[in-house]
């Protein structure tokens, strides 16, 4: 008898927490920009991590200008969330009205003109893009350029034709 008491408590004991489980707490939802399209581009759109050349107009919701840039290149690891997300969604020569919320934006910190808490608004040109691998060659052929010329330079002095550097 004492067995299936110490039996009766141990179930007893593993039953409630079988039982107790909660259910996975609810997680609000994920704030999302808003990209309007204004004029259709054509092509893909932005690979993430890419650098792109754009036209834009940075703005409060009341309207008051904060920034404008013109043929302005950006890599989208270096922006705030919201412009990242905004920009994978374009393609190039489209203009867009991009809208990001204060959480993928500057968030409860000010920022130059922009208040705490601010929405922004864009108005985006996209002229082009570069994805990883075409920076990345890119890159490459300056520097092979860069060898190329300075590898000239040392010809040219070896030969007489221009004067080494004085020391």
């Amino acid at each position: 008898m004492r067995v299936r008491g110490f039996a009766a408590v141990l179930l007893a004991g593993m039953v409630p927490a079988v039982a107790v489980a909660q259910p996975a707490p609810a997680t609000a939802p994920q704030p999302a920009v808003t990209v309007e399209t204004l004029a259709p581009g054509s092509g893909g759109t932005v690979p993430e991590h890419s650098w792109v050349l754009i036209d834009y107009k940075g703005m409060l919701t009341n309207g008051t200008v904060f920034d404008q840039q013109q043929h302005m290149p950006m890599a989208l690891d270096g922006v705030v969330p919201g412009f990242a997300r905004g920009l994978v969604q374009m393609q190039r020569g489209g203009r867009y009205k991009l809208t990001i919320p204060p959480e993928l934006g500057y968030g409860a910190q000010q920022t130059g003109p922009i208040p705490p808490n601010s929405t922004l608004v864009f108005e985006i040109s996209l002229i082009d893009f570069k994805t990883p691998a075409e920076i990345a060659v890119i890159e490459a052929e300056a520097q092979q350029r860069a060898a190329a010329q300075a590898q000239a330079l040392i010809d040219m002095a070896k030969s007489g034709k221009i004067a080494p550097p004085a020391p």
